[in-house]
């Protein structure tokens, strides 16, 4: 699987839909928010990442989704730019539809406490949360059982999808 396709496999399995309102933590360059992009029509998506160069790299990639305004970038820490910086992001003062991070290592390798509050403030109440890990070519990748117990420490429930040396975790809260 070509690099940047894993990023369509990504969006098929958590579910992108027209309209919607994306936050895509850690998106680097920017390939995977112009994929995302091209799928949401009149929704948007907001990229934070804690790199100015991702930033920079990536509001050049996206400079046309930039300027029609399905696309907006945020610098930053997901763990302590908080929620309401993002949200204010949206115009709308609904919460995300969707929350996914690609190859993020964050969230599986540490505690990320106030991450993960972050992320709770975000998501709207019927929202999707996916974590997701691959290149695209075998390569290093958190196992399910990994993924399992760290989420469940973090108060989340798993169900992961895989193809080949693809991973998307979902993750949903538990009670």
């Amino acid at each position: 699987m070509a690099d940047d396709a894993r990023f369509d496999w990504f969006a098929d399995t958590t579910g992108v839909r027209a309209g919607e309102r994306v936050l895509e933590l850690g998106p680097g360059s920017g390939a995977s928010l112009q994929r995302i992009a091209a799928r949401l029509g009149d929704g948007r998506i907001v990229g934070i990442d804690r790199s100015a160069t991702a930033v920079a790299r990536a509001a050049k990639r996206c400079a046309t989704e930039i300027a029609d305004g399905r696309v907006r970038l945020v610098e930053g820490e997901i763990g302590n730019i908080g929620a309401t910086r993002l949200l204010d992001e949206l115009d709308s003062g609904a919460r995300f539809d969707l929350i996914f991070a690609v190859n993020v290592n964050l969230f599986w390798t540490g505690p990320a406490t106030t991450a993960w509050s972050t992320v709770r403030e975000c998501l709207a109440p019927t929202g999707r949360f996916w974590l997701c890990y691959g290149y695209g070519t075998p390569g290093p990748a958190p196992s399910t059982d990994q993924l399992t117990e760290r989420f469940a420490a973090a108060g989340y429930a798993c169900t992961t999808v895989a193809s080949e040396a693809l991973i998307a975790a979902r993750l949903t809260p538990l009670t």
